[in-house]
């Protein structure tokens, strides 16, 4: 209870900094793993695996170049990434791009058990006109002592043109950050089917063209 007031206080010390308001896990399950609130024996696989050798030989054969290039072509059709684009459309703009994020993580935690706990981190912040936005996560609970403790592993799907809040131009952004954000989702595939000592968050950041707004949230 400690630790969940201790983050509950220095959240709230970093959102008023930033003028975010309203954050929140859409999924609630989620939410209670980062704040601790959970028993690791409810996501321990039916067969653990958590060798620290065999986890690395897998992170160093089991990540597909085939993979990482299937994930950057399908963010290029995307056309334009940018915080402050299309959120309705099935086939371009940040809103396309983060559902597809979303369903990657969850195909992902079918494969393993279930065990992979997507959701999107909600706030709100005027950000290039737009006030709501979203970052993509997926949680894999931890099943050691420091379960409720926490390894980040973040990049930014948000891309840009010269002008920041352009939301109509082709901005691919595969080096920055689609190169980045691709890693997330493979090593969320990866290492989904291991067990960890620690949780580990797989988060695609919105708003980081326009000053890092999504980390900070």
């Amino acid at each position: 209870m400690k630790r969940s007031i201790l983050i509950l206080t220095l959240l709230g010390v970093a959102w008023g900094a930033y003028g975010q308001s309203n954050i929140f896990f859409t999924n609630p399950e989620a939410e209670a793993v980062v704040f601790g609130l959970f028993d690791p024996a409810d996501y321990a696989p039916s067969v653990v695996i958590d060798d620290p050798v065999v986890i690395a030989n897998a992170l160093i054969d089991d990540l597909s170049p085939d993979s990482l290039h299937a994930y950057l072509v399908q963010m290029s059709a995307f056309g334009n990434r940018n915080t402050g684009s299309d959120t309705t459309s099935t086939t371009f703009g940040m809103g396309a791009a983060r559902r597809w994020a979303y369903d990657k993580f969850e195909s992902f935690s079918m494969q393993n058990e279930g065990r992979l706990l997507p959701g999107y981190l909600q706030f709100d912040q005027v950000i290039c006109g737009m006030g709501q936005h979203r970052n993509v996560v997926a949680i894999l609970p931890g099943q050691g002592p420091q379960y409720d403790e926490f390894v980040l592993v973040e990049a930014h799907l948000d891309s840009r043109c010269e002008d920041g809040c352009d939301g109509d131009c082709m901005a691919h952004g595969m080096e920055d950050n689609g190169s980045g954000s691709a890693l997330v989702l493979e090593l969320a595939r990866v290492m989904s089917q291991f067990s960890f000592n620690r949780s580990i968050v797989f988060m695609l950041t919105t708003g980081e063209e326009q000053g890092l707004r999504g980390a900070n949230a």
